[in-house]
């Protein structure tokens, strides 16, 4: 089997990197945005760079702080800091449509999510990053705006999935975090389903990825887990049953967990990658993955567990394998 590698440190940018992620299509495909107005391509198997797209003129604020794929991975969002959600085509290599004046114009990274179900849609935090804005990929111009729906500035967007109590069959929702550490998960059309505080600053908010409490005969009860002075741990109904602080002082920047559940990463300032392993009632603290020299602002695992990016300060875009894909044979023979 396939052991875990040894990180390597790509530096194709020439400012600071504020996002990476996967595409949900391409095993191996990853991109990340920086504060060089660069989108840049990679291939995570071969650990090089593929391509490079300039999205901003010099006219402009040449900062990008998030990046995504659409669900069916053609395209790539790019929101950046002169209120511009900018949308690549990934085949051609070239911005196809951008929206102006629609998104948060801040120093920090952004909230941005795209649709795992729906390939045309997209949210992002707005201008004033309290509120939220809808896309139609499809449409012109914005499909909707959700003003100030927290009081703090929002840190981190996801989709949730429609198993969950609060929200009803085949209804897509939002659930959103902001700085204050609350909790708030939303319509597309933004009525309020739920609402929940942490108690302490936030910076991203993670679901365990499977349907809502599908592993309960086994004792493993869906969470949420929300990152930031503390990693805490909120159960519909029950309220925060767990905190983490194995990260010290530096607040928590990025949750991910892997495909199935297992087990959860984080990073946080001072550029250390953690990792922590699920059990039913709490997580294990498994110790220390990787460090950048500088701090984490963002990190994505890939579709099957193969490989973790993250994005630092230090301009540089980290890259870890983790060992062999979470499905398939894949043990190692000799053909004679």
């Amino acid at each position: 089997m396939q052991q875990e590698g040894v990180p390597k440190f790509l530096k194709f940018h020439q400012g600071s990197v504020r996002g990476v992620a996967f595409s949900p299509r391409d095993r191996y495909l990853f991109c990340s945005g920086a504060y060089d107005g660069k989108v840049n391509l990679y291939s995570a198997q071969r650990m090089e760079l593929l391509m490079c797209y300039q999205i901003t003129t010099m006219g402009l604020a040449r900062n990008v702080n998030a990046v995504r794929f659409t669900n069916d991975g053609t395209r790539i969002l790019a929101a950046t800091t002169a209120r511009r959600l900018a949308v690549i085509d990934v085949e051609r290599g070239e911005q196809i449509m951008s929206y102006d004046n629609c998104a948060f114009n801040g120093r920090d990274r952004a909230g941005l999510a795209a649709d795992p179900v729906c390939p045309n849609m997209a949210v992002c935090s707005c201008v004033n990053g309290k509120g939220l804005t809808l896309f139609d990929l499809r449409m012109p111009l914005p499909l909707d705006f959700i003003y100030d729906l927290h009081t703090t500035i929002i840190r981190d967007i996801t989709f949730l999935h429609s198993s969950w109590p609060f929200v009803r069959s085949h209804q897509r929702a939002i659930l959103s975090i902001s700085t204050g550490g609350v909790c708030k998960v939303t319509t597309l059309d933004g009525r309020y389903l739920h609402c929940f505080e942490v108690g302490h600053n936030s910076n991203s908010v993670a679901p365990t990825p499977e349907t809502y409490h599908s592993g309960a005969n086994e004792g493993f009860y869906s969470v949420v887990m929300v990152g930031g002075d503390f990693i805490s741990g909120y159960v519909p109904g029950v309220g925060v049953q767990e905190r983490l602080r194995e990260h010290g002082e530096g607040p928590i920047w990025k949750l991910r967990y892997t495909s199935n559940g297992g087990l959860l990463y984080t990073a946080c300032d001072g550029g250390i990658v953690r990792r922590y392993r699920r059990y039913p009632t709490h997580h294990q603290y498994l110790g220390e993955v990787y460090s950048h020299k500088g701090d984490i602002q963002d990190m994505d695992i890939s579709p099957y567990d193969e490989y973790l990016i993250t994005a630092s300060r230090d301009r540089s875009v980290g890259i870890l394998r983790l060992g062999s894909p979470n499905h398939g044979w894949t043990e190692y023979c000799e053909l004679t």
